[in-house]
């Protein structure tokens, strides 16, 4: 018993269509370069740095005075770990305090959120002091009207 194979009368070549194939392998690409995680440059290398007295940390990320309608304030240090700090400070004591904070800043920023109640001039003594000890640039915290 034998098997013949059937042909086609009008045997043309079968052409594969790579447009699709190549749309497929682009979007795996894009797909696994977005969802991979990449490994921090500088925690991969481990060196020991040298000591120098003229070490000049930086260590805050940012900085907020934060008043409430009694009046506190206080004063909010995020640090580049991820810690928060709250302290709450008396007027005459934040010029000294935020300059120190400053010193180590990454950016010279400074956030001030003021209770609506506030008076105008209380956010004035506060944003002078602020430039006093410092500050490069002051943002007014507000919350969206939505």
């Amino acid at each position: 018993m034998k098997i013949q194979r059937l042909k086609r009368k009008n045997s043309k070549s079968l052409i594969l269509d790579m447009t699709p194939l190549i749309d497929v392998v682009f979007l795996l690409l894009i797909f696994f370069m977005v969802a991979t995680t990449f490994q921090d440059v500088d925690s991969s290398v481990n060196i020991e740095l040298p000591k120098s007295s003229s070490e000049h940390k930086i260590t805050i990320k940012t900085l907020e005075v934060k008043i409430n309608k009694d009046l506190e304030i206080y004063l909010i240090v995020k640090d580049l770990n991820g810690k928060n700090e709250m302290m709450k400070v008396d007027q005459g004591d934040l010029k000294e305090k935020l300059g120190q904070r400053l010193e180590l800043a990454e950016d010279k920023n400074v956030i001030v959120s003021a209770d609506k109640s506030v008076n105008y001039q209380s956010l004035i003594e506060v944003l002078d002091i602020a430039k006093e000890a410092g500050a490069g640039s002051l943002d007014l915290n507000t919350k969206s009207l939505d």
